[in-house]
């Protein structure tokens, strides 16, 4: 069975490997996975509030929160490389 399966040479994986690494850090990509963060963290705090404005005021400010200290983060490791 080994002999049917063929192994990809080293540069398809290498390219392959790049291009998953410059879309896991886009910020395209971070700012959608904060915002499922945020959406998870109110969903499990969801019982705590007692309305759905206040849930959906919780969500804004928990993404708000979450996106500006990513922004700040990459701001200051930005400037580390110049």
């Amino acid at each position: 069975m080994r002999s049917l399966f063929k192994r990809p040479h080293i540069n398809m994986l290498q390219e392959e490997l790049e291009t998953v690494m410059e879309v896991m850090a886009s910020d395209l990509f971070i700012y959608l996975d904060l915002f499922v963060f945020s959406l998870i963290f109110t969903l499990l705090l969801g019982p705590v509030f007692q309305s759905l404005v206040i849930s959906i005021l919780f969500l804004a400010g928990s993404y708000g929160l979450f996106s500006s200290v990513y922004f700040i983060i990459s701001r200051l490791s930005d400037g580390d490389k110049n």
